[in-house]
């Protein structure tokens, strides 16, 4: 862009001039020009253009982006100012990157790539591990691969942190991966094991059927005895007809039946996830290599782990290598 129009577009967004539309990012409104950000992002053009309800409407609502991000996109996309990406931090870089890359606009999103892979040299290891994390958010592949090769030549022995455990499952996975041959194997089971506990990921007071109260009638009872004993009569005062009895007893009926469903229903959903997650661990724990822990280290930490079952701890502590004398 021109460098003398660059104030005059700042201006429309300032002085909020032939303002079309409104967009709706949380508690936030933001004034805009339709053609500003259809000329720029080929998501708004179909937006605006198309079938959608927001094409009639003059306010949309974005989901997934933070005022301060949309804030910085409209500055960038009106004016196309590199200095001003360049002041912004790693953080707001990589969101403005997820925007660019979701909203279609090529321009912002060769401008981040750029800033970030002439930072990454520079960059600490909560902000490699954010990078790591939004590259495979894009599946930005190039991103990927500069983020492990600095995560691994600067961090090798300190990739077990506390910021590994916001990762999202399928790229905690990844990152368990790749600090194999750069992290101890013990490092690496516990991290897998704060992961997992963190997350909630594995059971750590398995849940007894006990716990689950379900209809107590024994099969074949009908319930009748239950029934009457729940109700008083007073001996002259009051009295029910057959009708009314049996019409009670088919409301409990149909009342109990349903709750037995949903009961029945929250069992089998919890049960699924619990098999989900024990599916989960195991593939984390596929690329543990045991054989090259030492006794004592399998003894002191994966065998009073609750991630291996008694005779998975078995089989594998005859991998593990002898103690070496001091």
């Amino acid at each position: 862009m021109d460098a003398w129009l660059k104030p005059v577009f700042a201006d429309l967004i300032e002085n909020k001039k032939f303002s079309d539309c409104r967009i709706l990012v949380e508690n936030e409104a933001f004034d805009c020009h339709k053609v500003i950000l259809a000329s720029c992002s080929e998501f708004f053009e179909r937006l605006f253009l198309g079938s959608f309800r927001e094409a009639k409407s003059d306010e949309i609502r974005l989901q997934e982006v933070k005022p301060k991000t949309f804030a910085m996109f409209i500055q960038y996309v009106y004016t196309y100012s590199k200095e001003k990406l360049n002041e912004c931090n790693n953080s707001m870089i990589m969101d403005l990157l997820s925007c660019g890359t979701r909203w279609l606009v090529d321009s912002i999103v060769s401008e981040c790539v750029k800033i970030l892979k002439g930072r990454v040299n520079d960059m600490m290891l909560d902000d490699l591990i954010d990078l790591f994390q939004n590259a495979h958010n894009i599946n930005h592949q190039e991103l990927i691969e500069i983020s492990v090769k600095f995560l691994r030549s600067r961090f090798s022995t300190d990739m077990n942190c506390y910021d590994v455990l916001t990762l999202t499952s399928d790229v905690f996975e990844q990152y368990t991966i790749i600090t194999g041959g750069y992290l101890p194997e013990i490092e690496r089971f516990k991290m897998i094991e704060a992961y997992v506990t963190v997350n909630g990921l594995i059971d750590s007071d398995p849940a007894e059927a006990s716990e689950v109260e379900i209809y107590h009638k024994k099969e074949g009872d009908s319930g009748i005895g239950e029934l009457v004993a729940a109700k008083t009569f007073a001996d002259d005062d009051q009295e029910y007809s057959d009708a009314s009895f049996v019409e009670e007893y088919e409301d409990k009926e149909e009342d109990e039946a349903k709750e037995r469903g949903t009961v029945e229903k929250n069992k089998m959903k919890n049960t699924k996830i619990k098999v989900l997650h024990s599916k989960y661990v195991e593939m984390l724990l596929s690329h543990i290599k045991f054989n090259k822990m030492s006794k004592t280290e399998f003894y002191h930490i994966v065998g009073k782990s609750s991630l291996l079952t008694l005779k998975e701890k078995y089989e594998n502590m005859y991998l593990t290598q002898p103690d070496k004398l001091e």
